[in-house]
């Protein structure tokens, strides 16, 4: 295989890693509420993003070229995040729902169910704490009163 042509199959398959990223980012921002400063801010996070990702693209063309540029590798790129939206959005949307319904639901269910536990332990504690503090409040409160009014 040729150089060419590896490098050209990378900067394709770049250009669907790039498209997925960018589909991923976008849709975590449009499923911000509106008042979101991730939502207003979501173009410079877009551009922000399509820069990082575009310097890492061209990073693996600096290693697998030693930096030689040709007008085919944003063609290739570009052909790769049009095959993304064409072909792969689907897939890649559903992976993502499947990704979340069975790795990050139950998580963040076992994260509510942590916190709901240690809450109500503290406040039974709480509760033990109060109850057995009581008489020694009402001796406080009576001492006090006497001592004030001793006075």
């Amino acid at each position: 295989m040729s150089v060419q042509l590896v490098s050209t199959f990378i900067m394709f398959l770049a250009g669907i890693m790039v498209g997925t990223v960018i589909d991923c980012i976008r849709h975590m921002t449009s499923s911000l509420p509106k008042k979101s400063i991730f939502n207003k801010l979501s173009p410079f996070i877009e551009i922000g993003f399509w820069a990082i990702l575009g310097t890492i693209t061209f990073y693996f063309l600096f290693l697998i070229k030693g930096g030689e540029w040709r007008a085919i590798d944003p063609i290739a790129q570009i052909a790769g995040i049009i095959a993304y939206d064409l072909f792969f959005q689907p897939i890649m949307r559903f992976i993502g729902r499947v990704f979340v319904n069975i790795v990050i639901r139950p998580f963040l269910f076992v994260g509510h169910l942590v916190f709901l536990i240690i809450r109500k332990v503290i406040h039974i504690v709480v509760g033990i704490v109060k109850f057995l503090g009581r008489p020694f409040s009402k001796i406080y409160k009576t001492s006090k009163k006497r001592f004030n009014s001793a006075r």
